[in-house]
C-alpha cells in the first residue's frame, strides 16, 4: 500500500485513442483520496472517465480550438502549467506522473520539475516506422511529435516503462536516468466489456474473420498482412477485416476481394461486436516499443498471431493461443495464420495472468515509494 499522505498528481495531456484507457486504467488502479487528475480534453466526450472520483479531484483543461492557440498550446502551454503549479501547490502534491507522452511539456519540464519530483512514462523511445503522405505531413510529424519526444526523454530523470527492452535502451543512452519497469495495463474498459454498438461495415461480412485493429500506420506492418492474404488462396476463405483509422499507405490490388477496410475511429462501444466475431486477431507489427493490444484480442479469448518483436515475446511468450512469425515475413505470416485457424486456442488464460490489476498496483507502489 501506498503511504496515504504521498498524494500524486495524474497528468494525462495525450488523452485521446489507446492513451484514453491507459492513463484511465492507472489512475483508477492507484487512486487514494487527496490525489489530483489533469486531463487535456479536446472534447466533451471523455468527460465523464473520472465520474466515479470525487469531483474536486479532477481537472479539465479544455484544448484549444483555434489554429494559432493550438500552435501556442503545443510549444508554450502557459496555462497548463499554471494549473499545474497551482495544484501541487495547494494541495501539497508530492509527485507529478505524467501518464501519456506529455509532448506539450517538453519545453518546460525542468520548470515542473524544480517544482516537485516529476515520473513520466516513455511509451516510445524510438519513433516509429511511418510513411506520410507528403512532406508537410513528415515535417508537422517531426515537429509537432518527434523532436519534443526525443527531448522530453532527454530532460526528465524519473522514468517509467513497460517493456523490458526499452527499459534497457533508455538505460544505455542515459546511464544517470532512473528508469522503471510495471507491467502495461489492460486497455480494455467498461464500454468495450459491455459495448452494444454494431460495426455497420461489416454487417454483411461472414463471422469467423481474420482480424486486424488499430491505426494503420506502417510500423503496424498492415501491408505484410494484407499481401500474406492476397497472395495466399488458402486464406482468402475466410474474410479479412482491417479495422482503424489512417493513411492506407499501401497500395491495393485491382484483383482484391474478401477484404474490408473499416478506415475511421471505431468506439469502445463497437469493439465487442467486431472481436466476438473474429476467428484470429493478427498483430503484424514490424516495429513495436510497447503495446496493449494483447490486452483486447485475450480478453474476449481470441487465438493470436503476432510478429516476433521483443515486446510481444515478453507479453505473450509461453501463452496458449498465441503464434508468432518472423517480423516482416509473409510467408511466416500466412503459415502461422494457417496454424491459428487449424488448432484455435483461447487466450483468455493469458489476460488473467498478464494484465492483472494487483500486479500493476503492487509494482507501481512499489516505483512510488522510492520517491521519499
Amino acid at each position: 500500500m501506498r503511504d496515504p499522505a504521498r498524494h500524486i498528481l495524474f497528468v494525462a495531456t495525450e488523452y485521446a485513442a489507446g492513451m484514453r484507457p491507459y492513463a484511465s486504467t492507472i489512475v483508477h488502479t492507484l487512486w487514494q483520496a487527496g490525489d489530483h487528475v489533469l486531463v487535456v480534453a479536446k472534447d466533451d466526450s471523455v468527460k465523464h472517465d473520472f465520474d466515479d472520483l470525487p469531483g474536486d479531484s479532477v481537472t479539465w483543461v479544455d484544448y484549444p480550438k483555434a489554429k494559432s492557440q493550438k500552435l501556442a498550446f503545443r510549444f508554450r502551454p502557459k496555462r497548463l502549467i499554471n494549473v499545474i503549479e497551482q495544484l501541487v501547490t495547494e494541495r501539497n502534491l508530492q509527485l507529478i506522473y505524467c501518464l501519456t507522452g506529455e509532448l506539450v511539456l517538453a519545453h518546460s519540464i525542468r520548470r515542473l520539475q524544480r517544482l516537485s519530483p516529476l515520473l513520466y512514462t516513455i511509451h516510445d523511445a524510438e519513433g516509429h516506422d511511418s510513411k506520410f503522405e507528403g512532406l508537410a505531413t513528415w515535417l508537422k510529424h517531426k515537429v509537432l511529435i518527434a523532436w519534443p519526444q526525443q527531448l522530453i526523454i532527454k530532460k526528465t530523470q524519473f522514468q517509467i516503462t513497460n517493456s523490458r527492452a526499452q527499459q534497457r535502451q533508455v538505460q544505455e543512452r542515459f546511464p544517470y536516468h532512473k528508469v522503471h519497469f510495471a507491467p502495461f495495463p489492460t486497455l480494455v474498459t467498461d464500454a468495450i466489456m459491455h459495448g452494444e454498438d454494431t460495426v455497420p461495415e461489416t454487417a454483411d461480412v461472414e463471422d469467423g474473420y481474420i482480424l486486424f485493429f488499430g491505426n494503420l500506420q506502417l510500423y503496424k506492418g498492415v501491408h505484410v498482412l494484407y499481401e500474406a492474404y492476397m497472395s495466399h488462396p488458402e486464406l482468402q476463405q475466410r474474410p479479412l477485416v482491417i479495422a482503424g483509422s489512417g493513411y492506407i499507405y499501401f497500395k491495393r490490388r485491382h484483383d482484391e476481394q474478401g477484404v474490408t477496410f473499416v478506415n475511421r475511429y471505431i468506439d469502445d462501444t463497437q469493439l465487442r461486436y467486431l472481436f466476438t466475431r473474429a476467428a484470429v486477431v493478427v498483430y503484424p507489427y514490424i516495429s513495436a516499443t510497447q503495446s496493449g493490444v494483447a490486452s483486447i484480442a485475450s480478453y474476449f479469448g481470441k487465438p493470436m498471431v503476432v510478429s516476433d518483436l521483443p515486446f510481444f515475446k515478453e507479453t505473450c511468450e509461453g501463452c496458449a493461443g498465441v503464434e508468432f512469425f518472423p517480423s516482416g515475413d509473409i510467408e511466416g505470416l500466412a503459415d502461422a495464420i494457417k496454424r491459428s485457424l487449424d488448432a484455435p486456442t483461447s487466450t483468455l488464460d493469458m489476460y488473467q495472468r498478464q494484465y492483472s490489476p494487483e500486479a500493476l498496483r503492487e509494482t507501481l507502489n512499489d516505483v512510488i515509494a522510492r520517491f521519499r
